[in-house]
């Protein structure tokens, strides 16, 4: 054997072993990052998700305070109450019968 291949064999030695940590390095930072954009997709679903349910609430909060708004007036809770067949004190009921019933109400 010469010189010359024996000395040839020791730099291809060398140049694998630098070529494999290069290899295993490279596959390293992209197995890194494939996990990192993974983890960015599932929080941006995440971020929309969330988002829908806000906007959602939003609409909720603005119904409750309408409904606020419609309760404080106090027209509402009159309009409630003769719905209920409440009266106010000295009014009289007049209750007007369809064709064909009885009365079962007793009177005054």
């Amino acid at each position: 054997m010469s010189r010359y291949y024996a000395g040839s064999l020791k730099r291809k030695g060398k140049k694998s072993f630098w070529s494999t940590v290069i290899l295993v390095f490279l596959l390293y930072i992209m197995v890194s990052f494939g996990l990192e954009v993974q983890k960015l997709y599932i929080m941006h679903r995440e971020v929309q998700s969330l988002a829908s349910e806000v906007y959602k609430l939003k609409l909720d909060n603005e119904k409750l305070l309408q409904d606020v708004k419609r309760i404080k007036n106090s027209s509402y809770f009159e309009t409630k109450a003769r719905e209920m067949g409440f009266v106010k004190p000295g009014e009289k009921v007049i209750v007007i019968e369809k064709k064909g019933q009885e009365s079962n109400a007793s009177g005054d």
